[in-house]
C-alpha cells in the first residue's frame, strides 16, 4: 500500500533543510516611561564596525511588532524609527554602546558610554535622548550583565536596568535580552572613541 503523505513529508523536510536557520531574538522589557507602565517584547540588534578593530551594538526594543522591511533597514543602518511602517507612533527605547576599544568580547565593565532614547506613543513630550558615561552615571543606567561577542554573526545577551526622573516624569527600565547579530555590519551606528 502506497502512503500518500510520505512524498509531502519528504518535500517539507527538504525545504526545511534548504532554508537558512535564523535564531530568534529574545527580550523582555518592563519599564515605566513618562509615568506609564510599558512592556516591550519585540526587539532587534544591529552591529556596526566604525574601525577595523572596534564594534558597537544598537539594541532596539518596541511594544509593536517589526515588519520584515523595518528589520532589514535597522540591520542596514542601525536607525531606530519611532513610527511604525504605517506611520503610527511607536513606544520604543534603544541602547547603543561599544564593547570596549579593540575588543569584540562583550563585557559590562568595558562599556564606557551608553546612548539611549525613549519614545512614548501618544506622549510626544515624554520622549528624550541621552548619552550616559559609565561608571559615573551607573545610578541612572547600569549594564548588570553582558556576555557574548559583539561582531557580525556574534551572539550577545545581558540585562540593562536603570531609571531617572525627567521634567517631573518617572522613567525606569529592566531590559533582558538575547540576540544573534546580523552577519553583516551596518553602515552606521555608535562610534567608538579611542
Amino acid at each position: 500500500m502506497f502512503n500518500t503523505h510520505r512524498p509531502l513529508f519528504i518535500m517539507a523536510f527538504l525545504f526545511v533543510l534548504s532554508t537558512p536557520a535564523f535564531a530568534e531574538d529574545k527580550c523582555n522589557v518592563k519599564a515605566v516611561l513618562g509615568g506609564k507602565p510599558v512592556t516591550m517584547k519585540y526587539c532587534a540588534a544591529a552591529v556596526y564596525e566604525p574601525s577595523d578593530d572596534q564594534y558597537s551594538v544598537t539594541l532596539y526594543f518596541s511594544d509593536t511588532l517589526f515588519t520584515a522591511k523595518e528589520l532589514a533597514d535597522f540591520h542596514e543602518y542601525s536607525a531606530t524609527p519611532d513610527k511604525t511602517a504605517d506611520g503610527k507612533q511607536r513606544t520604543m527605547m534603544h541602547f547603543a554602546f561599544c564593547s570596549g576599544t579593540g575588543k569584540a568580547a562583550a563585557s559590562a565593565a568595558a562599556v564606557k558610554s551608553v546612548e539611549m532614547s525613549v519614545n512614548v506613543a501618544g506622549s510626544p513630550f515624554s520622549s528624550w535622548q541621552w548619552t550616559f558615561d559609565l561608571p559615573k552615571d551607573k545610578d541612572i543606567v547600569k549594564i548588570e550583565k553582558l556576555t557574548g561577542s559583539i561582531v557580525p554573526g556574534g551572539k550577545v545577551s545581558g540585562r540593562i536596568t536603570g531609571g531617572r526622573v525627567s521634567d517631573g516624569l518617572k522613567y525606569s527600565w529592566e531590559a533582558d535580552f538575547e540576540f544573534t547579530l546580523s552577519a553583516k555590519s551596518a553602515s552606521g551606528g555608535q562610534g567608538c572613541g579611542s
